[in-house]
């Protein structure tokens, strides 16, 4: 039986930090992980560039992860975005700040932000197991005693880090086990469910709009009528629905109002820029212009021709009816259409397609200080499994870095 200062479970982006700030404290680290390599989750993040951090200052983002983000302070003032990017800068990955606030690495490539990871722990002297499934952790009373792998081998440490991540892309090795963990010592579980994941329709237009992106548009979430949420942002429609950062945002609410048996349904605001005035002012003259012109026509100038026979469809207007010969009332259509364009939801996708895992381990069970768990003496949770959650634009990676950066800070052994 092998013996260690520290045992992390999961080398994913918390796992790996913690790892490497444990070791460089001068600890003995074993870094467990299941898959055959570590970080493959964090290898696909951001459709392969890796988000690692957001521009926003402290307050402005803890304000954007809900009622638990205050529990975040303590790892913000610890290890916040400005130290990330001196450490990865440290270990030979320039970044990038892009529209958002979004910090990339330079080489739009995750893998640099892997390496640089893997390469930290290692400089550390963290023995990193790979193929290796944790099946259980035994314990005596408040104290992990040892793990169990899945070959029968048993590990033994003074103190224990859990980063094993939700459930999302299960098929990355996230697969809940560390919920299991976490029970053992009685630790409450928030449900989990599929967040920054593609929502779901069956509006018959989606085949035509299949891979329409909308840029710049103003979105509100309504559920059995009324209004929950109202974004701006981009987005896109897939042939099962709707994707695409305003859409992932929502997502997580979308999940639970559906489970809920609401009806929810997303309005478009195709012209937020313009007030109702405006936008009337603006319709009057192109129908002048266009004359005698069907009113499909016109749209051209006004919507993505993708968007026309749906548009027109959805609003119950005549497609081939002359501009000139178009009433009151079907202007008011019109208008009604640019600003509150229509489609029923019917879900989410599943956590095979969720960027994160919404739920988790409750933080009121969670030292804010150290990150060690308030039910067992000698256990840390960091990353994703614990419940907070963030938007796209960086938010949950930085979530992840801070959080193994301060449980792997805190282990005095």
């Amino acid at each position: 039986m092998d013996n260690f200062d520290v045992i992390v479970i999961g080398a994913g982006a918390a796992g790996l930090m913690a790892a490497g700030r444990a070791g460089e404290l001068g600890l003995s680290v074993c870094l467990i992980e299941k898959k055959s390599r570590p970080g493959i989750k964090l290898s696909i993040t951001g459709k392969g560039r890796c988000n690692i951090t957001n521009s926003a200052q402290i307050h402005e983002f803890i304000a954007e992860l809900g009622p638990n983000g205050k529990f975040l302070f303590s790892a913000f003032n610890k290890f916040f975005n400005g130290a990330l990017i001196s450490f990865f800068e440290k270990h030979g990955v320039q970044t990038k700040l892009e529209r958002g606030g979004r910090y990339f690495p330079l080489s739009d490539d995750a893998h640099s932000i892997v390496n640089a990871l893997i390469k930290y722990a290692k400089e550390n002297n963290v023995k990193i197991k790979t193929s290796a499934e944790v099946v259980s952790v035994k314990k005596e009373n408040r104290t992990a005693t040892e793990i169990v792998l899945a070959n029968g081998e048993t590990l033994k440490a003074k103190k224990y880090i859990i980063a094993t991540g939700g459930l999302s892309y299960p098929q990355t090795g996230s697969t809940g086990d560390g919920y299991k963990f976490a029970r053992i010592f009685g630790h409450t579980i928030t449900e989990p469910s599929p967040a920054l994941v593609p929502v779901t329709s069956q509006s018959p237009y989606l085949k035509t709009l299949n891979g329409l992106k909308i840029k710049n548009s103003e979105i509100t979430l309504f559920a059995d009528g009324k209004m929950e949420q109202k974004l701006f942002g981009d987005f896109e429609f897939t042939s099962f629905g709707m994707t695409g950062p305003v859409i992932l945002t929502l997502s997580g609410d979308i999940f639970k109002l559906t489970k809920e048996n609401k009806k929810v349904e997303i309005s478009v605001n195709l012209k937020p820029g313009l007030d109702d005035k405006t936008l009337d002012m603006r319709l009057v003259r192109e129908l002048n212009s266009f004359g005698s012109m069907p009113v499909k026509q016109m749209l051209r100038e006004m919507i993505p021709m993708a968007m026309i026979e749906p548009f027109m469809k959805i609003n119950g207007i005549n497609a081939t009816k002359k501009c000139s010969e178009v009433s009151k009332i079907e202007r008011g259509k019109l208008l009604k259409g640019f600003q509150d364009l229509r489609f029923e939801i019917t879900g989410t996708r599943q956590f095979n397609e969720a960027i994160i895992t919404k739920g988790g381990i409750s933080v009121s069970e969670i030292e804010q200080a150290t990150m060690k768990s308030k039910l067992a003496d000698n256990v840390f949770f960091c990353g994703e499994i614990l419940d907070l959650d963030g938007p796209t634009g960086g938010f949950n990676l930085q979530i992840a870095f801070s959080t193994g950066y301060l449980a792997g800070s805190s282990l005095e052994v």
